[in-house]
């Protein structure tokens, strides 16, 4: 995020709002001062405002953790997976499932299992579990009649 671009179009802002009226040097030192002692508070406000934003983005990014950290100053946005998220694989592994794919997607699996560390098996377990516990989860929002 770029806050330092934002502060300074705000004190830009309210220099021209100050010209506009020919107040004198007083009126710019004070400006000048008012600026000076809202900085903080406008750094702030951004930094609550990407706090804000992690909370939201976090909210809608089932099995990721959205995290606010500074950068040179700057507040930026970090999305990590949440490792508490993912499904337990217990080691009774006694069912067994023949499943035929197309190849395209056995190597999609396949690259994909390997980018995350897991067998493939493992991989599938996972998202299998993953996609079934979102399901079970859901509430019920409608009302019957009865």
């Amino acid at each position: 995020m770029h806050t330092e671009a934002i502060l300074d179009s705000i004190e830009a802002a309210v220099e021209s709002q100050l010209s506009v009226g020919d107040g004198g040097e007083a009126i710019e030192e004070a400006a000048a001062a008012l600026m000076a002692a809202l900085r903080p508070a406008l750094q702030q406000a951004a930094l609550r405002l990407a706090e804000q934003a992690a909370a939201e983005v976090g909210a809608q990014l089932e099995g990721y953790k959205v995290n606010v950290v500074l950068e040179e100053g700057e507040p930026s946005l970090l999305v990590r997976e949440d490792s508490s998220s993912r499904p337990v694989i217990n080691d009774d592994l006694s069912a067994r499932i023949t499943l035929r794919l197309p190849d395209s997607l056995k190597d999609e699996l396949e690259s994909a299992a390997g980018a995350s560390g897991d067998s493939v098996n493992a991989y599938v377990i996972k998202a299998l579990s993953s996609r079934a516990a979102r399901r079970s989860s859901r509430r019920i929002t409608e009302t019957f009649e009865t």
